[in-house]
């Protein structure tokens, strides 16, 4: 596995990880000599891309309306479409089912696109992004949010 797969897999920072390859060789080379899906399979884990069963009555409200039972949905979409309510609870929920790592990293990928393209639309208008997103205040309040959670 990357150091990358190792951080979103086990929810471990890249800062313990630099940790463990200096000071902790042989766990660090053991976890990179694993295959990403063999580890993934066996501690029952997911990414983004996967697809879970999604059971709307663990949040607060049913941001998939369509659908009042429990359904199959991607774990970007559940995470992404939660994180927009700015709900602590569904946050909190959020990072106990796929951890703080996984989270933050689709609320970075959100607003890296977002500032990528330069502006959002909301109700038909059209709003400018400028800076960094790092120092958008949206983005700091929901990722202080994660780091509480």
């Amino acid at each position: 596995m990357t150091q990358q797969q190792i951080s979103r897999l086990l929810d471990v920072p890249d800062r313990t990880l630099r940790d463990w390859k200096k000071n902790r060789h042989r766990l660090y080379s053991l976890l990179e000599s694993l295959e990403y899906d063999e580890a993934k399979q066996k501690i029952d884990a997911v990414d983004t891309n996967d697809i879970v069963i999604f059971n709307p009555k663990v949040y607060s409200t049913n941001l998939f309306w369509q659908i009042n039972e429990t359904s199959q949905q991607k774990v970007y979409a559940i995470i992404s479409k939660y994180l927009s309510t700015m709900n602590q609870y569904d946050i909190k929920r959020l990072c106990d089912e796929f951890g703080k790592n996984m989270v933050k990293s689709v609320l970075v990928d959100k607003y890296k696109k977002m500032y990528k393209k330069g502006y959002i639309t909301t109700s038909g208008i059209d709003i400018p992004l400028s800076g960094k997103f790092t120092q958008n205040d949206t983005y700091k309040q929901l990722l202080g949010i994660i780091n509480d959670s």
